[in-house]
């Protein structure tokens, strides 16, 4: 066993943890001849899978750390960009840069099927908990639904302008109505699966390319790290800004949450950017721990995964290796009401920065209004500050909280309503035109694709639908029930079988 590395806290004033909030090296895997570009603990907690610019899987046993098998033979003729183990853990898919995916039993190590729809790189790829859903995000700007069992494409979801790099379906409960998707565009898009069709757009929140989008465990916020070296956790309901992570010093290429909730009721997430790792509380915003120095130096690391148990961190770099080491646990801070994000979707940018000179900000924009001859309205003079300056505005707003006000208190008032004055109209009106006629564009792109689709669905649920949306599978357990109880109502039955009936008849 390796020597333990210690991370710096991120946090000024405050001494080291104790070794539980730390990362310790538990071994480094060895085998790989290039990049490391994913990895995945299996369900069981047992194993991970690695893929590499090598062309190679391999899996590994987690707590010897030895080679179990490598997938060479009749692999892909460009470098593997991600790997997935199926839920059942008996099959894996990887993504390459052959513009194909494969799937794979892991046992024999015998590919089973080949997708080959995409025309770019296929970069990552996401099942659903259902099992009847396999989604492929590609640099060709879709992302594409098949069925893992067949490999028969569903449908393709177009709406990104530029590559897709990632994606990732809801993981609460089983349905596969809704996948998040991460692009060049610089936007996180939700998507209704059943009718092809975006339910939701997070944008504003980065100013370049999202490499990655991670669900929490429980569904109610999703991160996307970008190449403008932040890590944005979102509100997927209200699809508002919760926080802004700012800490690494180059691109962001993976993130993920802890599968598991700590005891103080932390769920931590881990990022990879440059050559690091970093360890966040997401509920405060706060850096806790970054892990360097467990790869070679100089080399970047590209991607990390948390095992089931939330115990355990694997990282892997461009070295070709995969370290294991112990998840730090994240003590719980308070945090300063300055730093307190507002239900409407507002929030300090800098975590650090003063407190007087926000408060002097917001006095200023008052007394501008004033001159003008305008009410004072707390929500106008929040939402007048841009990105540069102290606050970031989401794309929903809803009543609740403000910041902190001059006067020290919180306020609470009614949603903003939409004024529209003077040339806005003009201008408004030419932007709603231009989004009908983009509208009307993918209307006819989607109307003469020739990819075999489920029922069209007219338009998208909400997220909040799509979450509780039942699966195929729960939808053929319902009508089977149903021809059931009209079968026992049309014909004479036994008492038993009328217990039976009441008892289903109760559920």
């Amino acid at each position: 066993m390796s020597e333990g590395i210690v991370g710096d806290s991120g946090e000024e004033g405050h001494g080291a943890h104790p070794d539980s909030h730390q990362a310790t090296v538990l071994s480094h895997l060895k085998g790989h001849k290039w990049n490391v570009t994913g990895l995945h603990f299996h369900p069981t907690g047992s194993m991970i899978v690695s893929s590499s610019w090598d062309r190679t899987l391999r899996i590994w046993d987690v707590s010897s750390g030895l080679e179990l098998k490598k997938l060479d033979r009749q692999m892909h003729t460009a470098p593997v960009t991600s790997v997935r183990w199926h839920p059942n853990g008996a099959l894996l898919a990887s993504t390459s840069a052959d513009n194909t995916t494969a799937i794979w039993d892991a046992a024999t190590g015998k590919r089973i099927r080949t997708l080959r729809e995409h025309f770019g790189w296929v970069l990552m790829c996401s099942f659903a908990p259902d099992r009847t859903k396999f989604a492929t995000a590609s640099w060709d700007k879709t992302v594409r639904l098949w069925d893992p069992n067949t490999g028969e494409l569903i449908s393709t979801l177009r709406g990104h302008t530029k590559g897709v790099w990632a994606c990732a379906f809801y993981p609460v409960g089983h349905t596969s109505a809704l996948l998040a998707s991460g692009g060049e565009d610089c936007t996180t898009r939700l998507w209704d699966t059943r009718s092809r069709k975006v339910a939701l757009t997070l944008s504003g929140g980065h100013a370049d390319a999202v490499y990655d989008v991670a669900w929490s465990a429980d569904g109610s916020t999703i991160a996307s790290s970008s190449s403008d070296n932040t890590i944005v956790i979102w509100d997927p309901k209200a699809g508002k800004i919760l926080r802004m992570l700012k800490g690494h010093d180059d691109i962001v290429k993976r993130c993920a949450f802890s599968p598991v909730q700590q005891s103080n009721g932390i769920r931590p997430l881990a990022s990879v950017g440059g050559c690091v790792a970093k360890i966040w509380d997401p509920s405060s915003g706060r850096l806790h721990t970054t892990i360097g120095g467990v790869h070679e130096a100089g080399k970047e690391v590209e991607c990390l995964d948390i095992n089931t148990a939330g115990t355990m961190l694997a990282t892997g770099s461009r070295d070709g290796t995969v370290v294991l080491q112990t998840m730090p646990e994240v003590p719980r801070v308070a945090m300063a009401p300055e730093n307190r994000v507002a239900n409407h979707g507002y929030r300090r940018t800098d975590m650090q920065a003063d407190t007087a000179e926000w408060k002097d900000q917001v006095r200023r924009r008052k007394e501008a209004m004033l001159q003008k001859g305008k009410s004072v309205n707390e929500t106008a003079i929040l939402s007048g500050f841009d990105r540069k300056n102290t606050v970031v505005k989401a794309s929903a707003v809803d009543e609740g909280e403000h910041p902190m006000l001059a006067d020290g208190r919180q306020h609470r008032s009614p949603a903003p309503q939409k004024k529209v004055v003077g040339d806005a109209t003009s201008m408004m009106a030419r932007r709603r035109a231009q989004t009908d006629a983009t509208a009307e564009t993918v209307r006819e792109a989607s109307a003469t694709r020739t990819d075999p689709a489920e029922p069209v669905v007219q338009q998208p649920g909400t997220v909040t639908d799509l979450m509780s949306a039942p699966s195929i599978a729960q939808k053929v357990r319902l009508r089977s029930f149903n021809m059931r109880r009209a079968q026992d109502s049309s014909t004479e039955v036994s008492p038993p079988d009328n217990r039976r009936r009441s008892v289903f008849e109760n559920m």
